[in-house]
């Protein structure tokens, strides 16, 4: 069964992608509109239907596919049993009765599956080819490494990917194996982690240089976490992770790690591979997430690249207003979307006001449409909360006790939301080792965010809180040496990733708070005391290097990193204890 997410009359909804009983191409079914046709062919007594009048939802389907996914295995076995019956309805019926109830590809336009993921995290090196000509690499630390992207950063089937410039610019793509929960939950066992996958897509991994180009041009060495930042930021930019263009479930996949995948270029054939090329397969890797990540119905991990990694764009090849990019895996079916160039030779304008600009991400022009830029203070809650960007190394003798020097740029990374809450009570998950707590100033993103000045920044902040970080070092204390970089300091990032382990206070409308004493105590365990003049970059600046390439959303937090001074902590300890930000506020805590 195939299931996709389209807008028609200006209305975004999914249906049920089944072939045109006459063309063969495949068609777009409304479920809503099917069953309300079916009903209205079966009220009449002549009808074959008439006596057993089928019915397939007991109430009406959501539109969005990540509601109805959430309705669980009973909504997907009863779209089985639409999808069944309409098939055969379809070949023995006349058409006309579904006339406006299904829809031919040229009449909509196709949205990523997922439009808006929750948890939208791609897997790097996953793959014997990252490491099979590296003579160096004599061991492998098997965890799932990789990064969280926001929603700004997907594109569906036949959105432009937009690049900002072409100059000197160094890019390339990828296909990747997506894969969508269906069944959320958290601990999930990998003998189990099946039957939590609703389905299977298409993503196609693009990146282009643009933080990339700030990294490399500051003197070596460099540390892992501006590496990543720029690798991965570049990734998280606007307009930059095609997915598609069907969720494909299961049961006509067949075996998910015998799948071919073809990378084609404006119709030329640059890479082949195969889904059987993973270290990690799709059951450890939900197993692995989900200690320390609770997911949900609509999240999307797409496994890593199978082939040739970030397969370059030649110099021959810089996109044209007819260059396009393809990828194809088997059963899943075929990604394309143009590339251009944000330029007037290569306009991408919106088709419907040849006369507006438009943005080029999808999730973004979904808030500006629906009028929702912009969050108040007095209607801001840890719901409005899409992203969390936590930045690393940001307080003045970080190069002294982590050996990260001071750079022009935050090291920031992206976060589930999950991982924000204003719930005080915090029970530290079992196996939790090595803890440790710190008070931090985090500040929440009042309106969206696209390029905005340092000067600027001030206006796009709701307000400042008081933050307390927990840290749970257990999966570092796991890596097997010789491990790389990157198993060695991912390991630093997820430890903030448990759900709740970051605790916002109340949000405060004041100014940047440069000299304000931070203080963190503890009852039994001690206290520390820092300050916000040990950051290095400022709130405004961190905002406005952020939203050079990536749109900041309304009600989004960021936090600016830890400080000097953080309390270590036994795991079975209980303990209650309070941050303060003087001048901005405090907040009182317990953990169990």
């Amino acid at each position: 069964m195939k299931l996709a997410t389209f807008i028609e009359s200006n209305r975004e909804r999914f249906g049920l992608v089944l072939p045109h009983p006459t063309t063969g191409e495949l068609w777009i079914f409304d479920p809503n509109r099917v069953q309300q046709r079916i009903e209205l062919y079966a009220s009449r007594g002549t009808s074959p239907l008439h006596t057993s009048r089928p019915k397939f939802f007991d109430s009406p389907v959501p539109d969005s596919l990540t509601d109805f996914l959430a309705s669980g295995q009973r909504g997907l076995d009863d779209m089985h049993r639409l999808a069944d019956f309409l098939l055969r309805f379809l070949e023995q019926s006349d058409e006309y009765i579904l006339r406006g109830a299904g829809f031919a590809p040229g009449d909509i336009q196709l949205r990523a599956p997922i439009p808006r993921p929750r948890l939208f995290f791609g897997l790097v090196q996953n793959s014997p080819t990252a490491f099979r000509n590296n003579a160096n690499r004599t061991t492998l630390n098997l965890f799932p490494q990789g990064h969280q992207r926001p929603q700004g950063s997907v594109l569906g089937p036949g959105d432009p990917i937009v690049l900002p410039d072409a100059e000197n610019t160094i890019g390339g793509w990828n296909p990747e194996l997506g894969v969508i929960i269906g069944q959320g939950g958290r601990n999930i066992p990998v003998e189990e982690a099946m039957l939590h996958v609703a389905g299977l897509t298409i993503v196609s991994d693009v990146t282009y240089d643009y933080y990339r180009r700030d990294y490399f041009a500051q003197e070596p060495p460099y540390d892992w976490f501006e590496d990543a930042m720029s690798s991965w930021g570049d990734k998280k930019s606007d307009a930059r992770t095609p997915m598609g263009p069907y969720l494909v479930t299961p049961d006509e996949v067949g075996n998910p790690y015998d799948l071919l995948i073809y990378t084609w270029q404006s119709g030329l054939l640059r890479d082949r591979s195969h889904t059987g090329a993973m270290l990690l397969g799709i059951e450890r890797t939900i197993h692995g997430l989900s200690q320390f990540v609770t997911l949900f119905p609509g999240d999307v991990i797409h496994m890593g690249t199978m082939g040739y990694d970030g397969s370059p764009h030649l110099s021959e090849f810089i996109p044209e207003q007819t260059d396009y990019i393809e990828s194809e895996i088997e059963k899943l079916g075929v990604l394309r979307n143009p590339m251009v160039i944000d330029h007037p030779e290569h306009d991408w304008r919106d088709y419907r006001e040849p006369g507006k600009s438009i943005h080029p991400a999808p999730a973004v022009r979904n808030l500006i449409e629906s009028k929702q830029i912009s969050v108040l203070l007095d209607n801001w809650t840890i719901d409005r909360v899409r992203h969390v960007w936590l930045v690393f190394g940001n307080y003045e003798n970080a190069n002294e006790q982590e050996a990260i020097k001071h750079r022009p740029y935050p090291r920031f990374l992206c976060a589930p939301n999950t991982v924000v809450s204003t719930n005080t009570s915090l029970k530290l998950p079992q196996g939790a080792s090595s803890v440790s707590i710190g008070c931090e100033l985090a500040f929440v993103v009042g309106q969206l965010a696209t390029a905005v000045s340092e000067a600027n920044a001030p206006e796009y902040i709701l307000g400042y809180a008081p933050m307390l970080a927990v840290y749970d070092g257990s999966l570092e204390d796991s890596i097997v040496e010789p491990a790389s970089m990157q198993e060695m300091y991912l390991p630093r990032v997820y430890g903030r990733w448990h759900d709740g382990f970051n605790i916002i206070g109340d949000i405060e409308p004041v100014p940047y708070p440069n000299n304000a004493v931070c203080r963190l105590s503890l009852d039994g365990g001690g206290s520390a005391e820092g300050s916000t003049g040990e950051y290095i970059q400022t709130a405004p600046q961190v905002l406005a290097y952020i939203s050079k390439h990536i749109t900041l959303f309304p009600g989004d937090v960021i936090t600016l990193g830890r400080l000097s001074h953080c309390l270590e902590m036994n795991r079975v300890l209980k303990s209650s204890g309070t941050v303060e930000i003087r001048g901005i506020g405090s907040l009182s805590f317990h953990i169990q």
